[in-house]
């Protein structure tokens, strides 16, 4: 049977937040002991073309993988991109969720990620059925889904979608369709407060969806917003319906979202008194943020837990970050405070001398990931000092609790790892790119780095990710796109104007390939 995702493949995404690497690490928050990330098993439901999987495969080569998709087209891809990367330790299956097989795990890790809602509640109760029957008894399952409230409001797009289309059978052009109706809408509907009612607010959720949907890609717009099924839900139907499987919510993946410490104290207070167990709290923040989607980790009903982090469990963990000092000369010796931020909203602010250390260390080092006992020698190193045993223990003490209190607040602000990647920040003589980097620029502009993050190149990039293989220094890196240069495939522009002079071109072309060959390194795409 050929499916939508046959004549419109679902785009080739990797999710960090659904990678296993996540998944260890709020489960040794939480006081797990889960399997470690390069020795593992996952299983994937709703793979595609194997463009979250792969990328693992490739980084944990000792972990096992098996994904699971309906789509014949996608996974015949997927299967190619494995052959062709010669990975032995992935299998990728043409496959009905209902027909996997009874024996196939168990898992250490199962990820469902952008399927449940999308498919027959009967597939979805499979879904949950896997998660229990084939989950190690220490394993993490990841299961994302669309809630309400806020997909209520959602909802009313998609439905006023679905009815404009309702006739339109070619898939460009219902998604052309879809997009031009929300357009028409967001336009003509009064954005005055003069028009009365609730039209303004109207008016703010069209824009806000023309915004969402206006670069996106035909296929992530079939597939989101235009498929047959899209069944919301809230939370805490989500959760009693994984309780009836026996399982227990764990967390979120994202683990900032589990906490009520971005409200103001008065809400949380009130926060607090509303609920009377962690799933009621959960309910009454999603009420708040009006949220859209969760990415819920699951566990077995008999494993235990806290819900009380314990500082010495960030100790068994790597860090990294590059929120930058707000000053130009952070003074890292004092008890002064320093204010660390990333972009305009995410600040951490410490007066700990071996904290500012550390986090000017991270930010020069970024992207590396540190492993927690040598980020806290580096900053002293930074510091000049070489303290007891005793004062050691404290810092560390104090380190963990700033650490843990921005990464509850934002996982982007500091990061926290179970597992290092390997990728290097500074490129080598003869580089050597992410083979399934290089795979996927044959074809896009939109490739996946080894920290599992999408990455999006310039067009000027790709001929040059192309040969990092290891096989060209940079005098044939110059040399072949010299070569492009003089046939006229490849302009060296200054100021958007393109260099007509041939010398100064190649010297613009010499500074251009370091330059690169340094973007690359920092957005963890080499290997050497």
């Amino acid at each position: 049977m050929i499916t939508a995702y046959d004549q419109i493949p679902y785009p080739i995404y990797a999710y960090s937040v659904a990678h296993p690497d996540t998944l260890a690490t709020v489960a040794t928050l939480l006081g797990l002991d889960p399997a470690p990330v390069e020795h593992c098993r996952v299983l994937e439901l709703g793979c595609a073309g194997g463009g979250h999987l792969i990328p693992m495969a490739l980084g944990l080569p000792d972990s096992q993988f098996v994904g699971i998709d309906y789509a014949a087209r996608q996974i015949a891809d997927g299967q190619m991109a494995a052959q062709a990367l010669d990975l032995s330790n992935i299998e990728l299956r043409h496959m009905d969720i209902m027909d996997t097989p009874p024996d196939l795990g168990p898992f250490d890790y199962i990820i469902a990620h952008g399927i449940f809602s999308w498919v027959p509640k009967p597939v979805q109760e499979k879904i949950l059925d896997i998660c229990q029957a084939q989950l190690a008894p220490h394993g993490v399952a990841y299961v994302s889904y669309n809630t309400y409230p806020g997909w209520h409001m959602l909802g009313a797009a998609r439905q006023m979608m679905l009815y404009h289309t309702r006739h339109v059978t070619d898939p460009h052009m219902r998604a052309a369709q879809a997009r031009a109706l929300i357009e028409f809408l967001a336009e003509a509907v009064p954005s005055d407060e003069k028009a009365g009612g609730l039209l303004p607010v109207y008016s703010g959720l069209l824009k806000k969806e023309l915004e969402r949907w206006k670069e996106t890609s035909d296929a992530y717009l079939l597939h989101e917003e235009l498929e047959e099924i899209n069944e919301p839900m809230y939370f805490y139907q989500f959760a009693e319906r994984a309780a009836s499987h026996g399982l227990q919510y764990l967390c979120e993946a994202e683990f900032g979202n589990v906490f009520p410490n971005r409200f103001p104290p008065q809400v949380t207070e009130q926060l607090m008194k509303l609920s009377h167990n962690i799933i009621e709290m959960e309910q009454y923040m999603d009420f708040l943020r009006n949220e859209t989607f969760r990415r819920t980790c699951l566990v077995h009903d008999q494993v235990s837990f806290s819900r009380s982090v314990k500082l010495e469990r960030v100790r068994h963990l790597h860090v990294s970050s590059r929120a930058e000092p707000a000053s130009t000369h952070p003074d890292l010796h004092s008890i002064s405070e320093e204010r660390f931020r990333l972009g305009d909203s995410l600040t951490l602010t410490t007066d700990h001398p071996a904290t500012k250390a550390a986090l000017v260390y991270l930010r020069e080092v970024w992207p590396a990931i540190v492993p927690f006992d040598a980020l806290l020698d580096a900053a002293y190193a930074k510091l000049g000092l070489a303290p007891p045993p005793q004062q050691r223990a404290l810092d560390a003490h104090v380190m963990s609790a700033s650490l843990l209190k921005a990464f509850t607040y934002s996982g982007k602000l500091v990061e926290l790892h179970h597992h290092v990647p390997r990728f290097v920040t500074q490129a080598g003589e003869r580089p050597v790119a992410s083979p399934w980097a290089r795979f996927m620029a044959r074809d896009s502009l939109q490739v996946t780095n080894l920290r599992h993050e999408c990455v999006e190149l310039r067009e000027s990039d790709r001929y040059l990710l192309l040969h990092l293989d290891g096989a060209h220094d940079r005098a044939a890196l110059f040399e072949g796109l010299s070569k492009q240069l003089a046939q006229g495939t490849l302009v060296i522009e200054r100021s958007g104007q393109p260099i007509q002079d041939t010398s100064e071109a190649q010297k613009l072309l010499a500074e251009e390939i370091e330059q690169a060959l340094d973007g690359f390194a920092h957005a963890a795409l080499l290997l050497r």
